[in-house]
């Protein structure tokens, strides 16, 4: 109910892992934007699905089914299509929105497809692992439990797919203390609660000084 302590890892469109202690210490990894190698996000996912489908078309990559799905989702008709399409609006939520075809080429065997989305679930497991052990949530042992939040449109268990739970067995590999929590509230409500506890805060040590 407010408190700042565990790890949150966001995978919507970009991604990031942010930790916070009990006495205050902070670390992320990740979230630096697609340039500089947000991979395991939305974008890195299409991306590197849309770089998958180039490659085959020039034969410089092996056949995946990401081919025919992507261009039937997008209403084109040739691969070469796929340059203009890119490059006509390269923002980040547009590319990230062909995750769910990836996913579904995944789920139907697509060797491509699928080591995509393993990729991406090691990279978000990385970027969790590297902040729990900057800030030691998981004790000397590795063991001690925290709370690990996971939030956005990449995480959420809506296929067979499911890369959320991929990328929790991954972290629980190496720390099982990873105790994993999906909010039932909107993020405002966290917000809300925050500053609820600061001035909260704020109060007490005004009436402590009086």
């Amino acid at each position: 109910m407010g408190k700042l302590y565990g790890c949150v890892l966001i995978a919507g469109t970009g991604t990031i892992a942010y930790g916070f202690t009990e006495d205050g210490r902070e670390a992320r990894a990740a979230g630096a934007g697609p340039t500089l190698g947000d991979w395991g996000s939305g974008y890195g996912i299409a991306a590197q699905a849309l770089t998958a489908v180039i490659r085959e078309h020039d034969g410089r990559g092996p056949q995946t089914t990401l081919t025919s799905s992507i261009l039937q989702a997008l209403g084109l008709s040739s691969p070469d299509e796929l340059i203009g399409w890119t490059y006509a609006d390269p923002s980040w939520a547009r590319i990230a929105a062909l995750v769910p075809v990836v996913v579904s080429c995944a789920e139907e065997g697509d060797q491509v497809a699928n080591k995509i989305l393993q990729d991406s679930v090691e990279e978000l497991a990385l970027s969790v692992k590297a902040v729990v052990q900057r800030l030691g949530l998981c004790g000397e042992d590795g063991k001690v439990s925290f709370p690990l939040v996971m939030v956005g449109g990449v995480l959420e268990a809506n296929k067979r797919w499911d890369i959320g739970k991929e990328v929790v067995n991954c972290i629980s590999k190496d720390y099982p203390g990873a105790l994993p929590i999906w909010p039932k509230v909107e993020p405002a409500v966290g917000a809300a609660l925050l500053a609820c506890n600061f001035f909260m805060k704020e109060f007490h040590s005004e009436v402590y000084r009086r």
